[in-house]
């Protein structure tokens, strides 16, 4: 317990210890104190809590009564200095309005459960990545999980729950990503849509993994555990390479003693702002066609909101097209699915069928109230009464941050 507490999983986030942290400056916009107070034109605010253990870099959110906030800059290890945070990169004005949720928390806290009716404040956060995450939660030793004794896909699915994006991830009708737990085998409660290797991207290690010709030969032998132990750093990979490559470059065996610089350099990750990480497709550079990770046929759901989420990633509309006559077939079975008719409902007001979006969006929120962005989008197609309300709604689930220049000292 001693040694993993001191492992970036274990740091992944905490609260903010202004010691440990260095003041500084970004662009025009901000500036740091050394006590970790966030300061621009307009206002400033305490910086409470670090999400990145700062091996890479580490992010920064803030409360605002009591709800928690991403704060739009963060520390980049790897050059040393404050920068505009990612999705921030090309702000030209304060931003402070950006909730963070236990969607975003995910991979950074073992336990990150909100409030009722709030998607951003959480009484009782468990910063970190904890043992229950990987071997569950038992009362005796002997009930804990050891991935090394699990089927394949069990095995890999608690590496995959936080180390696998691909190119759309969609959580299944029904199910919540809180819910999955050591011994769960992740396709139960996500499909993963994937193109091979793309290089180097910072959630991106298993599908990168999967599409090298090392896992392809190896199989089920070649996991993340081969060569990562999450209780201690890994000394010598070039060893573990050996164990399957005894003669690569034999020759010239003192010149090319890390196998890991040539074959998985470390590079700007494509989705990552201003850090870099391993890419683990050793070598391989293979874009291939939209399928699923887990190597199934995906439903036509699920597919569709994958499209969705691409578009809108890669600034895309083709994939809209494609998505639509998806999206509209799942619909049929009516199926108590609100990410659905939420993402119909955006399709319908974008292609300006006005009475339609209202209806979906209507449908989606009933199923799940707890949705500020279906809330604003509805009242900006309904009457001025009616929007008022909503917006309220909106409001008590998310409060907006207000901030005064006057606090400023």
């Amino acid at each position: 317990m001693e040694r993993f507490a001191r492992t970036p999983m274990a740091n992944t986030s905490g609260k903010v210890d202004p010691e440990k942290e260095a003041p500084g400056k970004v662009a025009n916009l901000y500036s740091i104190t050394p006590a970790m107070f966030l300061i621009w034109p307009d206002g400033r605010v305490k910086l409470t809590e670090f999400i990145g253990s700062r091996r890479m870099g580490r992010s920064f959110a803030f409360e605002y009564q009591g709800h928690l906030y991403q704060a739009p800059v963060g520390y980049y290890a790897n050059r040393q200095r404050w920068d505009f945070a990612p999705g921030y990169e090309h702000d030209t004005a304060p931003d402070l309005t950006r909730p963070i949720t236990a969607e975003c928390l995910f991979c950074h806290a073992t336990g990150a459960e909100p409030a009722a009716g709030t998607l951003n404040r959480f009484p009782d956060l468990v910063h970190g990545i904890q043992c229950e995450r990987c071997h569950g939660s038992g009362e005796r030793h002997e009930q804990l999980i050891n991935p090394k004794r699990l089927a394949a896909r069990q095995r890999d699915s608690i590496c995959e729950q936080c180390h696998l994006a691909g190119e759309a991830r969609v959580v299944q009708a029904g199910r919540r990503m809180a819910d999955f737990r050591p011994g769960a085998d992740l396709a139960d409660f996500v499909e993963v849509m994937t193109r091979g290797s793309r290089g180097a991207a910072v959630n991106g290690h298993a599908e990168a993994l999967a599409a090298s010709r090392c896992k392809q030969m190896a199989g089920d032998r070649l996991w993340c555990g081969t060569c990562h132990d999450p209780h201690r750093p890994t000394v010598n990979y070039a060893s573990i390479c050996g164990s399957c490559h005894p003669k690569a470059h034999e020759k010239r065996a003192s010149a090319f003693a890390d196998c890991v610089s040539c074959h998985m350099p470390k590079k700007r990750a494509f989705d990552g702002g201003h850090t870099v990480f391993t890419d683990h497709s050793i070598s391989s550079r293979s874009e291939q066609p939209l399928r699923s990770y887990f190597s199934r046929q995906p439903s036509p759901r699920n597919l569709g909101l994958a499209y969705v989420a691409i578009a809108s990633a890669r600034h895309d509309p083709k994939y809209l097209e494609n998505a639509w006559p998806l999206l509209r077939d799942a619909a049929s079975t009516m199926a108590n699915d609100p990410l659905l008719y939420y993402n119909i409902a955006n399709l319908l007001s974008a292609a300006g069928n006005k009475s339609q979006a209202i209806t979906y969006y209507r449908i989606s929120l009933q199923q799940d109230p707890l949705q500020p962005d279906a809330l604003l989008k509805l009242a900006s197609l309904v009457t001025s009464t009616e929007a008022v309300e909503l917006r309220h709604r909106a409001q008590d689930i998310i409060p907006q941050p207000r901030f005064d220049a006057a606090r400023i000292q």
